[in-house]
């Protein structure tokens, strides 16, 4: 899988581009079923985490209440882990979509299920994910992989076209654990482009683009796997980084001093 000049153009002048039908049905499957078996309890996770909608003690009935209302599982360990994540984090045609855009030399920087359980699953607020990271350069490429159909009733992910060459933005602090928004430039719903996809549809964005979802009004879990890619070149921008910021080798080479 590479992309045609068309789609290459779209992602640099937009930001964004979504490669239709990129996964077949027994991988997006798989790792729908794996992702169950965690949020049920039936499997546990191994050095990353879990976490709950802040406003939802428990499913709506009729929605699954024997599970959690989990909102995300996040950590590089889901790769390191768990064969079925780490197939996905290193499928062929992701990786060589990755390539076309950021080179031969690769290593992940996030690993996330990102998760609106049906009916409570809340609003991620806009934001751009280069906040959360001080590495340079500052385009790495998220990757958001729909595992289920993504629609603007159940939080399908809405972006602002063109915006990534805008640079960083100021972001303050949310109560709910590590999310952060966006305050140094107001974007509404009216500025954004909605990308309904279909499951197997995956999603390559640019780490500056500032981008939002709405919360899950429907009877229907909507989830996503996220995995974030950077040059094997990258390095840290802050003397003291993040503990939790990590990498995991992924393609090519890997460079000494380097993230």
């Amino acid at each position: 899988m590479q992309l045609i000049d068309s789609q290459f153009a779209h992602y640099q002048r937009e930001g964004y581009v979504v490669v239709e039908d990129l996964l077949d049905e027994a991988v997006v499957e798989r790792t729908s079923e794996r992702l169950r078996e965690y949020v049920a309890g039936e499997r546990t996770e191994q050095g990353f985490s879990r976490m709950l909608e802040p406003d939802a003690e428990s499913l709506p009935e009729g929605a699954g209440s024997e599970a959690e209302p989990v909102r995300k599982f996040e950590g590089l360990d889901m790769v390191r882990e768990d064969e079925v994540f780490a197939d996905l984090a290193h499928h062929e045609d992701i990786v060589s979509v990755v390539q076309d855009l950021q080179g031969p030399n690769l290593k992940l920087l996030r690993s996330a299920a990102m998760l609106k359980p049906p009916r409570v699953g809340s609003e991620k607020k806009f934001h751009q994910d280069a906040a959360y990271y001080p590495i340079h350069p500052m385009d790495h490429v998220t990757v958001w992989v729909a595992l289920d159909e993504a629609t603007t009733e159940n939080g399908c992910m809405q972006v602002v076209p063109g915006a990534h060459t805008d640079g960083l933005l100021t972001h303050e602090a949310l109560e709910y654990d590590t999310d952060i928004t966006l305050t140094g430039r107001d974007y509404g719903p009216e500025d954004t482009v909605a990308l309904p996809m279909e499951p197997g549809d995956v999603l390559f964005q640019h780490c500056l683009l500032p981008h939002y979802t709405a919360p899950n009004t429907t009877d229907d879990w909507r989830r996503a796997f996220i995995l974030a890619y950077m040059r094997s070149r990258s390095r840290f921008t802050d003397e003291e980084p993040p503990e939790w910021v990590d990498s995991h080798h992924i393609a090519g080479k890997e460079f000494a001093g380097c993230v």
